[in-house]
């Protein structure tokens, strides 16, 4: 039986549980058209349940990588009392195991039009806009058809209106000035992401949107301005009550695996001891809805409220650090 199953141009790494009869083999190994490897032990005590508690079963797990190309026949070899055993699997054609999707939420766009449509009466500013295409700049301005759309970035271009600092968004437009702002994959550039928000929450007059999407389980890109990445509980934390805001709806989308590649030339490869690691899957990108609603701080600091913080720590899950 294969409990977990991965593969990459450089390896595969199948954990599951082998038995003849009952009882564990003394050695099993892995072969594909690549080569072979042996097979680690590992112990398995949810095992004897399924076989009217023999505690032999425990010992009938196993875990194995075996480097080089993917093949799509798995074969397993095994001794017991001097008899080999051979199993010939099918690889899966997927990852082991299935997991759900990591998006959560409605559909971004879907979202995005309802908070337009709800938003008062007033223009919108889009951070963040420049692009190299015309057809790309209208297709973001028809996001919100019937207002006016002014395009702000660090530097000039394609669907940039204004030249602005993000940063500093009410020196430029004023407070009170707009009914949406919105961004779609800036937050992860700016220098202090925090500040921004305190911007956005300034020049919004109250009931106005902050519409944000931003990634999170995403490669490293643009760089050398490519500072942050975010959750949505980490946009929850930046468009927070204490900058005025109230959060409306957030979500998630674009499912990714992540894996370690191998470091053949390292002494100690990191990748053999984070086997597991290629099973993990997340959400590649979060987005935040938030309803500008209270005060605004007085000042550009960030606004630490120690009650409330601790209280959100007490809810780290105490199984976080796992032995995987």
């Amino acid at each position: 039986m294969i409990d977990r199953y991965w593969c990459d141009a450089h390896g595969m790494h199948v954990v599951g549980w082998a038995h003849v009869d009952g009882a564990p083999l003394e050695r099993m190994w892995l072969e594909t058209r690549s080569g072979s490897a042996q097979v680690s032990a590992l112990k398995r005590p949810d095992l004897p349940a399924f076989f009217d508690g023999s505690v032999d079963m425990i010992a009938a797990g196993f875990s194995v990588y075996l480097p080089g190309p993917p093949d799509v026949e798995l074969v397993f070899r095994g001794e017991q009392n001097g008899v080999t055993y051979t199993a010939v699997v099918s690889a899966p054609r997927h990852p082991l195991p299935v997991v759900p999707s990591a998006a959560e939420g409605r559909d971004w766009d879907v979202a995005l039009r309802e908070a337009v449509d709800s938003a008062p009466e007033g223009s919108v500013l889009a951070l963040g806009v420049r692009t190299h295409r015309e057809d790309a700049d209208l297709r973001l301005r028809a996001k919100f058809l019937g207002r006016t759309v002014v395009g702000v970035d660090i530097h000039p271009g394609i669907g940039v209106d204004v030249v602005a600092d993000v940063h500093e968004l009410d020196l430029v437009f004023g407070t009170e000035s707009v009914a949406i702002v919105y961004s779609g994959s800036l937050l992860e550039h700016v220098a202090a992401p925090w500040i921004v928000a305190r911007a956005c929450s300034s020049v919004l007059v109250p009931g106005g949107y902050a519409v944000h999407h931003a990634p999170w389980a995403w490669p490293t890109h643009a760089q050398p301005n490519d500072f942050w990445r975010m959750s949505t509980g980490g946009l929850r934390q930046l468009f927070t009550p204490a900058l005025g805001f109230e959060v409306v709806e957030t979500g998630a989308s674009t499912d990714v695996r992540m894996q370690v590649e191998p470091d053949d030339l390292a002494a100690d490869d990191p990748r053999s001891k984070m086997l597991a690691f290629s099973t993990t899957h997340s959400a590649g990108t979060s987005w935040i809805i938030a309803r500008r609603t209270g005060q605004q701080p007085a000042a550009a600091t960030w606004p630490y409220a120690g009650t409330a913080a601790a209280e959100t720590a007490t809810h780290y899950p105490i199984d976080g650090l796992s032995e995987a």
